[in-house]
């Protein structure tokens, strides 16, 4: 018997939310099947987990998870007959079925199923991923912006002096390739110059005569901590590049903000002008759009973020592939920036070689095999740049190799690693009593903070030297609850420096407490994730909160306790919240048990937060610690997640020429006259 909506109810693995909206269907259409309820309740909970479509003919694979001492995952063997569950939601009267290369994406059902590649969507994530594929689309049959080749490649040549050297070619490349294109992605693992290559691509847009008529660039982040983290090292990569102070000056005084703040989030609804002032009526007023952090921009917000950018702004988007996906639905930036694009640039080769000199070598870059089209695919795959070379660890590097291992899926190798390895650089505490594991990581971790505290009480007034010395030394969590989690961490490290005599800690601030600011101060000019230290008062009286000053780089900023935002303690936080930060002592716990959040890329975030300098002139090594059992470590390793979208082959699609796409042939839209006056969805 085939498995039933029923089935997966009866045995607790779908939420509360996912047996409402199968319960609203059902009222909508009492005559709906068991085969288009067990679809409903599906791509309503693969969403939750991000997924932005239920894959029909992978449901197979799909592992539900039931909270017992740890999570236990369940795989249903028993699902519908594919054929026949295909048929069935093609018959339904709330199932829309549209072709992969619809570009009008308004859809008049709830549920959308794209019977090419047996996809089923929320009929909100089609219109998203739809909208969002055409914009691309459209961009990457956009004519190039027009250059003095002559000009750009004598600009190029200046810019990256050392550009066959392995530290500046990737670099160069991806600078080259992006500065004409009107849609780019540049993709790089941590410490691989991903701000660098960016202030080099505005500096060669403003070389080419855009200083004296005046760039409009607008810089943007998901959160306002990543934003700060941009504009710092944007001003610090201008500082060193070799141009005039005109052209430094005027890449000074480009300032990042968040994606929300940038578009003029507003509470109102659709129809009264919200969520966001700026759209396709009024879009944003820019000649460049730069977005760094895109693995943590959802489909939702990306769609909105096209939607309000011109057809003709130049529109780039950077970040790390392999990093962390958004908290919300869809991975939009390792879709369009996949393994098998490690090759890009080869599509441009000829016009590489004249810009930089640089011969690519295709046929010595191993690609991984492609089923998608040739033609459409290397149009697309032109503009894709991928940064190798790590300025955080060297490649050889233990860190290096664990980081590469992780995310390779090589559990055996990383176990080989973490056995082998010196443990004054790579520890791991496999104990399987996790008590005594989370122990160590307190005491050494404590070890490490004393530092800062220290200098605190002996030379206050070292404000740099206190945030840089809190900054080398982070514990980080998989879980914010729980006993190896975020809170409990906190809670274990703050008892152990008081009794060791280094705090003396109170229910509200108190002198040396680490803090994270948890919500957005646009009037302090804090943002969610900034890290800080309680401090006595600069008067003699009170409490203020020490913060680095991103106006000033290298300088700091006290702010009053009581008009500081919301606060908490910050010894130890989420590995979520870390993305983009570096700490050359890193902590790592993962907990006792199997949890469905535990997956490589959480794992390689993790790992990648270690800033190593010990080949530098005067450097420090970095140090990993990781407490995790052998089993719960391979099983985050092996699990990759992957999230289901239809994306990447919409693009292709709709790249393709009419003739050669069969997919309108195999998917009608259905005449929806009585059922579209009480449902649709065409983006608001």
């Amino acid at each position: 018997m085939a498995l039933t909506f029923q089935q997966l109810a009866d045995d607790r693995v779908l939420e509360p939310i996912h047996l409402a909206f199968v319960d609203m269907l059902q009222r909508l259409d009492p005559q709906a099947t068991p085969s288009f309820q067990l679809a409903a309740a599906v791509v309503s909970e693969q969403l939750a987990r991000g997924h932005v479509c239920l894959d029909l003919a992978r449901a197979g694979d799909i592992a539900f998870m039931i909270e017992n001492e740890g999570f236990t995952p369940i795989r249903y063997p028993d699902w519908p007959q594919l054929d026949s569950w295909c048929r069935e939601l093609e018959r339904s009267r709330l199932v829309e079925s549209r072709p992969i290369d619809d570009r009008q994406a308004k859809a008049n059902q709830p549920l959308v199923f794209e019977p090419a590649h047996q996809r089923v969507y929320l009929a909100r994530y089609w219109f998203y991923q739809q909208r969002l594929a055409s914009m691309i689309a459209a961009r990457l049959q956009s004519p190039p912006l027009a250059f003095d080749e002559a000009q750009l490649a004598a600009d190029i040549n200046a810019l990256f002096p050392n550009k066959a050297d392995s530290s500046q070619r990737d670099q160069c490349l991806a600078a080259a390739n992006a500065v004409d294109q009107r849609f780019a992605v540049i993709t790089g693992g941590p410490g691989t110059g991903k701000t660098t290559t960016v202030a080099k691509l505005l500096a060669l847009r403003l070389l080419q005569g855009d200083a004296a008529t005046g760039l409009r660039v607008l810089l943007m982040a998901p959160t306002g901590k990543a934003a700060q983290r941009l504009n710092e090292s944007l001003s610090r990569a201008a500082e060193k590049l070799p141009v005039d102070q005109t052209i430094r000056g005027a890449l000074k005084t480009i300032t990042a903000g968040t994606i929300h703040r940038v578009l003029g989030w507003t509470p109102l609804p659709p129809e009264r002008g919200g969520p966001f002032r700026h759209n396709a009526q009024r879009p944003l007023d820019a000649d460049i759009v730069l977005v760094d952090e895109a693995s943590m921009v959802d489909i939702g917000l990306m769609w909105h973020l096209f939607d309000a950018v011109r057809p003709e702004t130049q529109l780039v988007l950077m970040g790390d592939r392999d990093q962390l996906a958004s908290v919300e639905a869809g991975g939009v930036l390792s879709d369009l920036a996949g393994p098998e694009d490690d090759a890009a640039l080869s599509t441009r080769r000829d016009i590489m070689l004249t810009r930089t000199g640089l011969d690519l070598n295709p046929a010595k870059t191993p690609r991984r095999k492609s089923t998608t089209k040739p033609a459409q695919d290397s149009q697309h795959q032109a503009a894709i740049s991928v940064l190798r070379f790590s300025h955080r660890f060297s490649s050889e590097s233990i860190f290096g190799k664990l980081a590469a291992a992780i995310r390779a899926g090589d559990a055996d190798g990383a176990v080989d690693l973490l056995r082998s390895a010196d443990p004054n650089r790579l520890l791991w505490l496999p104990q399987p009593n996790t008590n005594a594991a989370l122990q160590g990581v307190v005491e050494r971790a404590a070890s490490q903070y004393r530092e800062y505290l220290e200098l605190l009480r002996r030379q206050p007034g070292q404000q740099a030297a206190i945030l840089s010395a809190l900054a080398a030394t982070r514990v980080l969590c998989a879980h914010r609850e729980g006993p190896s989690g975020e809170r409990a961490l906190n809670q274990r490290l703050v008892h152990a420096l008081d009794a060791a005599g280094l705090l003396h800690a109170r229910p509200q601030h108190y002198p040396g407490q680490a803090v994270i600011v948890t919500e957005n101060n646009y009037q302090q000019n804090l943002f969610n994730g900034d890290v800080g230290v309680v401090v006595p008062g600069s008067s003699g009286q009170g409490l203020e909160l020490l913060f680095d000053d991103p106006a000033s780089p290298g300088t700091c900023r006290l702010i009053p306790a009581a008009l500081a935002p919301a606060t908490r303690d910050c010894w130890a936080m989420t590995i979520h919240k870390s993305q983009g930060s570096e700490f050359r002592n890193v902590f790592v716990v993962l907990p006792e048990f199997d949890s469905p959040i535990l997956s490589r890329e959480l794992l390689y975030t993790a790992v990648t937060r270690v800033k190593d300098e010990a080949n530098a002139p005067s450097g420090r090594a970095g140090f990993l610690c990781l407490a995790a059992r052998e089993d719960v470590l391979r099983g985050a390793i092996q699990r990759e997640i992957r999230r289901t979208s239809g994306i990447r082959d919409a693009i292709q699609h709709m790249l393709a020429p009419a003739s050669a796409s069969p997919q309108r042939k195999k998917a009608r839209t259905k005449s929806v006259a009585t059922d579209q006056k009480r449902f649709t969805w065409d983006g608001q």
